[in-house]
């Protein structure tokens, strides 16, 4: 059980931090303000006591970097455009480009992981409860709304 809301809380904060992180990109939003105000709603939710408050906003930070410094290094989608709209198009500079991204998530992996491994620790297993079962409302939510390119329904 409590492997299952681990994976929970990783999960919960990985699509967090990416769904935010790709809404700056898109500039419809403020990547941080998003995070952040999503954290704020967390630690209402579990009422979280000064402590893990404390840890929980320094974890945040520390996602926010180096999610900062990936965006800041990032030229995928130049990249993808010049690529595909070349007269010839070689295989092997689309591996290079999935293979840079995947690298790419592995450093972030290794900045976001041990964070979440710290905002676990710092919850207790009730509120690890209350945000497993707060993910899987999100989760049903968002399943209800799927649909194709052009929105729900299709």
């Amino acid at each position: 059980m409590t492997k299952k809301i681990v994976i929970a809380l990783g999960a919960l904060a990985i699509l967090v931090g990416a769904g935010a992180w790709a809404h700056g990109m898109a500039g419809r939003f403020n990547m941080e303000e998003m995070i952040s105000n999503r954290v704020t709603a967390m630690e209402k939710l579990v009422q979280a006591n000064p402590q893990q408050v404390a840890q929980i906003e320094q974890s945040k930070n520390n996602i926010l970097q180096a999610l900062q410094a990936k965006k800041a290094n990032r030229q995928t989608h130049q990249q993808m455009m010049q690529l595909l709209t070349a007269d010839k198009l070689n295989p092997d500079d689309l591996y290079a480009v999935a293979n840079q991204r995947s690298q790419d998530i592995q450093d972030l992996a290794k900045v976001i992981v041990p964070e979440i491994v710290k905002v676990h620790d710092v919850l207790t297993p009730a509120q690890r409860q209350v945000l497993a079962q707060k993910a899987q409302e999100m989760r049903q939510r968002h399943q209800q709304h799927q649909g194709g390119f052009g929105g729900p329904g299709e």
